[in-house]
């Protein structure tokens, strides 16, 4: 969403790249240059067909992805990988603000880093890592192209193109009206809760919960089964047996629209287990590194919350297949026997794995910038450039080789 990708080929352009972009909705062509873009509208086999003759013809050095677990993606990974064709893979930085995903292969669960192990050897001249870039998340920003985007799209896509929509189209006036309330409900919030979120500074050792937008492709594909009711229930049935008297705190996610309908689903279960009101608190607002440094444990499906509390070296119970999910580093848990253990009894794990991890993770994962924001999406180009050097050298080395 937004004019990341017009200025990304714009700056692939300008240093020498012959680059084509594939758009798939009016959403994306408000944003895209009318040279080098080709508009797809057919079905996924169609698509990949369309790909193969593509690769055929023009022999890329990469393929560059917004995500990796959308149909089109999961296809063009797939017809990629046939190929020998490089994948780069961007995404919401792991570690926000300031820095963006960029990874060969495959975000998260397909992430390289999903198959790290912590005896492996990190060689130093692969560097510590990026520096976050400047600036601050562009929460604004990123909701004014979502808007635009969706809007867009909505109104002007083909009807042919619909089954490639990674979200599904919703009527308008509710659509709009819901974002309205939505945003509208977060100011008060962020008032009406800050008595909360200051008593909460004042009284550590609270279980921290931060739950994901329920629309999350990561909790469709990568969940273990896992849904945000299901977690809800498998915690609040824990802490109903445990006989202990700590606090919970559920953070809701700050784009999660259905945040009221949420909020009554943790009251209601309370009171189905019988949780007093004082053990338990949903907060729609609120900084997660705030949260994070004063519990005494997180529990998590796949959020990127988790880098937070192993900042803090707050012990994480880990779900769903996550890219951080590392015995070394974090609490695997599979069913909720695994949440009402961690409830129980849990420790951080060792401060010289989780470094190891994260430090890693900067090098090979991260870039400094981000999608939405001015400053941030300079940084990030800038980045990719040089990335995308890398593996056009390597792709040449290869192709000389095989001659």
């Amino acid at each position: 969403m937004g004019p990341f990708f017009t200025e990304l080929q714009d700056a692939l352009v300008a240093s020498g790249y012959d680059v084509r972009r594939v758009i798939f909705n009016f959403g994306d062509q408000v944003f895209a240059r009318r040279r080098s873009c080709i508009r797809f509208a057919g079905t996924l086999p169609e698509w990949a067909s369309w790909l193969k003759a593509e690769i055929a013809n023009r022999r890329p050095d990469a393929i560059i992805l917004f995500g990796c677990n959308r149909p089109i993606h999961r296809v063009a990974r797939e017809v990629a990988e046939m190929n020998g064709i490089p994948v780069v893979s961007l995404e919401e930085g792991y570690l926000r603000a300031g820095y963006a995903s960029c990874e060969s292969g495959g975000n998260n669960q397909h992430s390289p880093m999903a198959r790290w192990r912590s005896n492996q050897t990190f060689a130093p001249q692969d560097g510590a890592g990026p520096s976050p870039c400047n600036s601050r998340f562009s929460f604004v920003a990123m909701c004014l192209w979502g808007a635009i985007y969706y809007l867009m799209r909505d109104l002007a896509s083909k009807e042919t193109e619909e089954h490639l929509y990674h979200r599904q189209r919703e009527r308008i006036l509710p659509l709009s009206l819901g974002w309205a309330a939505h945003m509208l409900g977060r100011v008060a919030a962020r008032l009406t809760e800050y008595p909360t979120r200051r008593v909460l500074r004042q009284s550590p050792g609270y279980l921290l919960v931060p739950l994901q937008v329920t629309s999350d492709s990561q909790l469709v594909t990568a969940a273990r089964g896992w849904t945000t009711d299901r977690l809800i229930d498998a915690v609040l049935r824990a802490a109903s047996t445990a006989g202990c008297c700590q606090k919970i705190v559920f953070k809701l996610h700050p784009l999660e629209r259905r945040s009221s309908a949420m909020k009554h689903l943790v009251r209601k279960k309370a009171r189905q287990f019988g949780i007093p009101r004082n053990r338990l608190i949903v907060l729609r607002t609120g900084r997660i590194g705030d949260l994070t440094a004063k519990a005494s444990g997180m529990i998590v499906i796949n959020s990127t919350s988790a880098f937070s509390a192993m900042h803090h070296d707050v012990p994480v119970l880990v779900l769903g297949d996550a890219v951080f999910r590392h015995k070394e580093i974090v609490t695997l848990g599979d069913d909720e026997t695994d949440v009402a253990r961690f409830m129980a009894v849990r420790r951080a794990k060792p401060r010289v794995q989780i470094n190891a991890f994260l430090t890693e993770l900067k090098a090979r994962s991260l870039i400094p910038g981000g999608f939405y924001g001015r400053a941030e999406r300079k940084a990030a180009i800038a980045a990719i450039l040089g990335r995308l050097e890398k593996v056009r050298t390597m792709v040449q080395d290869m192709r000389a080789a095989g001659a």
